[in-house]
């Protein structure tokens, strides 16, 4: 009887079509990594992050609560992990409207078709020119969905990463 209280407790608490439950997203700064001798950073996104309950979001923010701040000419590789139950992908857009990356290579491979449930991927892009960009899954349907954070690029200053509520 213990037993299927437990899991009936589980089944309640998870949500196997639009996530994995309620939650608070955790702090989102423990997933930045920067070196400043060399000017490099790594961030690290989780595509279905089991902190909310809807999993068209990264590390458990969606529809661009999540803002990464890289200065021009830092090297910035992007560590994707898709912990969804469906496609997801990573990649450096323009803007809402891009269905590409902005360079070639600046994506998981084949951004379209996305990463698998469980996959993971990383890919790194040195911005050039400072401007308001994306990071966004191009998997059809995910972006409108939420999935994609802020990209700022600033000159100057260091890599942050911020959640906006």
């Amino acid at each position: 009887m213990l037993a299927a209280t437990f899991v009936l407790l589980l089944i309640c608490a998870c949500d196997p079509v639009t996530g994995t439950g309620a939650g608070t997203p955790p702090d989102p700064r423990q997933y930045l990594k920067v070196d400043p001798t060399t000017q490099t950073a790594v961030v690290t996104l989780i595509a279905g992050y089991p902190a909310t309950d809807y999993q068209f979001n990264y590390d458990g923010y969606g529809n661009g609560t999540l803002n990464l701040k890289v200065p021009v000419g830092w090297q910035v590789t992007v560590q994707c992990a898709n912990h969804s139950t469906v496609p997801n992908s990573c990649a450096v857009v323009a803007n809402a409207a891009a269905t590409e990356p902005i360079q070639p290579g600046w994506s998981t491979p084949d951004p379209q078709r996305g990463l698998s449930p469980g996959q993971s991927a990383s890919f790194a892009f040195t911005p050039t020119t400072s401007g308001a960009y994306r990071i966004a899954s191009l998997v059809r349907g995910s972006e409108a969905s939420g999935m994609w954070l802020d990209l700022e690029v600033v000159q100057g200053g260091m890599p942050s990463l911020t959640a906006s509520q």
